[in-house]
């Protein structure tokens, strides 16, 4: 059984993610075995991929990872990633269609004090997620709550003066992994929050350069998962 790690000083950082597959336009060979044993293999591949669009000197938050911080982003490098996102919806006019409003893929990961990090979002996860997250800071509940990131998810519940985080799971039983205090875990969200915005609103600058025929500024914040 993994020992409870009481949390302090933790942030919550917005992440997209970068799929290789996306921008790839060269077929070229997968690294042999995952990300965990062979990151610096898939860190190349990655880089690879995101050359053939038009993307380089790009970070993720770490070796072999597909996600990068909405922070890390030049303006050069957020239009071109945003240029093949849209392609691959569809083009950006479909960014108008009333029953077609996505959000752009990641989510928040979570980041000790010393920067280490120590939950990823996980498949089908979005910047939208931070409203999971809020939820979560605000559970009084004894029993298990999903705290959805993507499949396989987390799920909290409150005990005492402390919020207690389960290890990712996809059972109906979580083990308890850290605890937080519940203030501290606001805070973290504000502050993702804010930093969300910052993001929306360089968006909606290039979504502008690109001639987007719409409400760039509405379209941006539900880019970045801050409007519905």
């Amino acid at each position: 059984m993994s020992e409870l790690i009481h949390l302090s000083g933790f942030q919550l950082l917005p992440v997209v993610e970068l799929e290789p597959g996306t921008f790839a336009t060269v077929e070229r060979e997968s690294p042999q075995g995952s990300g965990e044993y062979v990151p610096d293999d898939w860190q190349t591949y990655w880089e690879l991929s995101l050359a053939d669009s038009g993307i380089t000197d790009l970070s993720p938050i770490r070796t072999g990872s597909w996600f990068v911080a909405t922070s890390e982003f030049e303006e050069s490098q957020l239009e071109q990633y945003l240029r093949v996102t849209f392609d691959e919806w569809g083009g950006i006019s479909s960014l108008n269609d009333p029953d077609s409003r996505p959000v752009l893929n990641g989510g928040l990961a979570l980041l000790s004090n010393q920067k280490d990090i120590l939950v990823e979002p996980t498949c089908c996860s979005d910047l939208g997620d931070i409203e999971n997250w809020k939820a979560a800071a605000s559970y009084e509940g004894k029993n298990w709550e999903m705290l959805w990131i993507g499949h396989p998810w987390l799920s909290v519940k409150f005990q005492k003066t402390w919020l207690l985080l389960s290890d990712l799971h996809e059972s109906e039983d979580p083990i308890a992994r850290w605890a937080v205090k519940p203030k501290e875990l606001q805070d973290a969200i504000d502050v993702a929050e804010v930093e969300l915005n910052r993001f929306s609103k360089q968006v909606a600058v290039i979504l502008t350069g690109l001639e987007f025929e719409g409400d760039a500024a509405s379209i941006s914040l539900h880019l970045a998962g801050l409007q519905k």
